[in-house]
Formats: C-alpha cells, structure tokens, sequence
C-alpha cells in the first residue's frame, strides 16, 4: 500500500507518481492539456463536476476535498 493512501493526494502528485503527462491525464478525463496544467499550478480550480471526473479517472485518490486543502493553502 503506498505511503500517502488514506491521506489524499494533489492532482500533481498523482500525474507525476504515475509518470503521465497533463495532456495524456487530460484525455482520460476529457479535458484539453492546458486545463490540466492549470489545476496543477492553481491558475484555476475545476468545477464540480470535472473534479468527479478526476476522481473517477484517479481511482478515487484525488479527493474532492483534496482541492479544497490546496485552494486554501495557496491563499
């Protein structure tokens, strides 16, 4: 079990520990390459529904409240 299972993960720490690319985690959850590279810098925070997506697509290790913890670590 890896070290960071049940503690959440950022959407950075999951791309990089899978060795994905953001275009190639974009196409899995239908979203441009760009986009990806946003959520990852904080540039911009994803809807509702694209944060199911993520969740999904990451076997539900990127948690709904995982952007909540970086969102108010960045302010």
């Amino acid at each position: 079990m890896p070290i960071w299972y049940g503690y959440g993960m950022t959407l950075e720490t999951y791309i990089h520990s899978n060795e994905m690319t953001h275009e190639g985690f974009g196409r899995l959850v239908g979203a441009p390459q760009a986009t990806i590279n946003r959520y990852v810098n904080g540039r911009r925070f994803p809807s509702r529904d694209m944060m199911k997506k993520i969740h999904d697509a990451t076997g539900g290790v990127v948690t709904f409240s995982d952007w909540f913890a970086v969102a108010e670590s960045a302010a």
